[in-house]
């Protein structure tokens, strides 16, 4: 063999014996950590669900306008044309209940009930307040919706008319124009959030101003040293002298209508959230603890807190359920740490009250109104019913509750 045959034969030898290549390093995955166990889903609310089926059910039975105001003694509910002061809280409620759950369908209800009250924007009456702020005003509050804006501020234009510099307060029940009398009652603190709201947003911000005029000479004039309150003041409107004091719903004019009190414990707790004043805030705490020092054993007020004869008076929810609602709130507000712990725990009372069986017969499949034993006017014999306004409340009490402090699973949980 040459010796060029040789060495091309040894290098071809040495190429088909190389090493092998390295065999290939696997990495392992790490191992994950083992997934947390999801949070327990929250326990359901009795009481929750209670108020929206009741509500479900009033949305099958009625249509607008046929309005709910309060239970006829069948159980079923007695309904008024868009005119009344009351038409606007059961779309309130609907709202309310939107507020809490997102839900769209309770929005498309709310904005059905609604639709037929914004006529009302031109109609001379302070409480259209009631009737469109908490319609119209929560609606425009949670959707943004321009064309709810328009009808609160419309609707406040026509209550501003109702204000007289002499007397600096809003008038209610007569017309705007009557130059007889001049009459101003406890309720029409309830009224001023459509002011305060309009002044502050896009209106004539003479409205906020006339609101708070009208809160500082209620506290001066309607609310008595120990924190009870009166229904009506009259004033001589040429120069805005006090003449008297009076009730149309109360037991007697010195007495305490619990109702009228609510109505202060909340409108004054609004008035400070939107003035920052601390009078009002004074105000709100004092007609408070005046409404749960004279509450009986079960906690819901009689219709009156004076009325003699207790063993057979009329009880009123609604009252309970206004003051729960305005605890809350002012918690919300409140910076000193016992009174907000109070404000709550007070409320927390109200509300396990109204959900007792007693209150809210969860049985009576009959009964429309989710509160009974309300009462809306005992003079005229319209007591110990359901009341839509009642109900209201309660679903915004509710609500409060669930986004301030907790869960509302234990009130109903009997």
């Amino acid at each position: 063999m040459g010796v060029g045959v040789g060495l091309a034969l040894a290098a071809v030898v040495s190429c088909s014996t190389a090493a092998p290549p390295p065999a290939e390093v696997m990495t392992l995955a790490p191992v994950p950590a083992a997934a947390a166990a999801p949070a327990p889903a929250p326990a359901p609310s009795p009481v929750l669900q209670y108020t929206e089926r009741r509500l479900l059910a009033t949305d099958d039975r009625l249509n607008p306008p046929a309005y709910p105001v309060r239970t006829k003694p069948d159980g079923s509910w007695l309904t008024v044309g868009a005119d009344d002061w009351t038409a606007g809280f059961y779309a309130a409620t609907l709202w309310r209940t939107y507020e809490r759950t997102r839900d769209p369908a309770w929005r498309q209800r709310a904005q059905t009930w609604q639709a037929g009250l914004a006529s009302e924007v031109k109609h001379d009456n302070t409480d259209l307040g009631f009737k469109l702020f908490d319609t119209y005003g929560v609606g425009y509050q949670l959707t943004g919706d321009p064309a709810y804006k328009k009808v609160v501020l419309n609707a406040a234009a026509t209550v501003a008319r109702r204000y007289d510099p002499d007397v600096g307060m809003f008038r209610v029940w007569d017309a705007a124009t009557d130059t007889t009398q001049y009459r101003v009652n406890i309720d029409a603190m309830m009224n001023l959030e459509l002011m305060w709201w309009a002044g502050q947003n896009g209106g004539d911000p003479r409205y906020a101003a006339m609101a708070t005029h009208h809160a500082q000479r209620a506290l001066t004039d309607l609310v008595r040293p120990d924190g009870s309150t009166w229904m009506f003041a009259g004033y001589d409107q040429k120069t805005g002298k006090l003449l008297n004091h009076f009730t149309k719903q109360g037991y007697a004019t010195g007495s305490t209508w619990s109702r009228g009190q609510a109505w202060a414990v909340y409108g004054f707790t609004t008035a400070y959230r939107y003035t920052k004043d601390p009078r009002f805030l004074d105000a709100a705490r004092r007609t408070a603890d005046t409404f749960m020092r004279r509450l009986p054993p079960d906690r819901v007020p009689y219709w009156d807190f004076d009325v003699p004869n207790k063993a057979t008076a009329p009880r009123d929810t609604s009252a309970a359920a206004v003051v729960a609602s305005a605890l809350l709130e002012l918690s919300g507000v409140e910076s000193d740490a016992g009174a907000k712990k109070s404000d709550i725990d007070n409320a927390t009372v109200l509300l396990t009250a109204l959900s007792s069986p007693a209150y809210a017969p969860r049985t009576n499949t009959k009964f429309a109104a989710v509160l009974q034993h309300g009462s809306q006017h005992v003079p005229k014999g319209w007591a110990d019913t359901g009341i839509m306004f009642g109900d209201y409340y309660f679903t915004e009490a509710l609500g409060r509750y669930e986004k301030q402090v907790g869960s509302t699973a234990a009130f109903m949980s009997g």
